[in-house]
């Protein structure tokens, strides 16, 4: 009987522990501090600036980029492809409308929100709007970017054969 008790306390315990990881990961605090970082990613793409970037992003053999019909997969190959970043800044800055915030289990986070993204190039400038979803993780205290996917809505007048939009 006093083994049993032993094992209902242990379960508790471990569901307890669950409980405030899952807790710890969407209460306001969280949530403050998970805007704060995408934000700050945002800033930091905004700026073109690959390092800051990458030091956001994780070094897991899984993490990917899908942005403009490109998929990235690994840490490596998202570095190479924000390395084209480099010098470009002032030809885009992305803005974010609303961040909603859905926890995936411990340590895990769904960000979805709005954006829009203003071009420049030259005397030419457009603005698109278009959605951008990440999967955060917390490791060693810090959030880190495990996977991003970004989309863009083209007027269909851009589109070839497309109508007016």
């Amino acid at each position: 009987m006093a083994r049993a008790g032993n094992v209902l306390i242990l379960v508790a315990v471990v569901v307890g522990a669950v409980g405030t990881v899952r807790a710890a990961d969407s209460g306001p605090a969280a949530r403050d501090e998970i805007q704060r970082f995408v934000r700050a990613y945002i800033d930091a793409n905004n700026g073109a600036d690959p390092t800051a970037i990458l030091d956001m992003v994780s070094r897991k053999p899984d993490v990917s980029m899908a942005e403009m019909g490109s998929i990235n997969r690994g840490w490596d190959s998202i570095r190479a492809e924000l390395d084209k970043l480099a010098g470009t800044q002032g030809t885009h800055t992305v803005s974010l409308g609303t961040m909603d915030i859905t926890p995936l289990g411990p340590g895990y986070v769904l960000v979805v929100a709005s954006m829009s993204v203003d071009l420049a190039a030259g005397d030419n400038q457009a603005q698109l709007r278009g959605a951008m979803t990440l999967v955060l993780e917390k490791s060693s205290d810090k959030w880190k970017v495990l996977h991003e996917h970004d989309s863009l809505h083209f007027p269909m007048g851009d589109v070839l054969g497309g109508g007016q939009d």
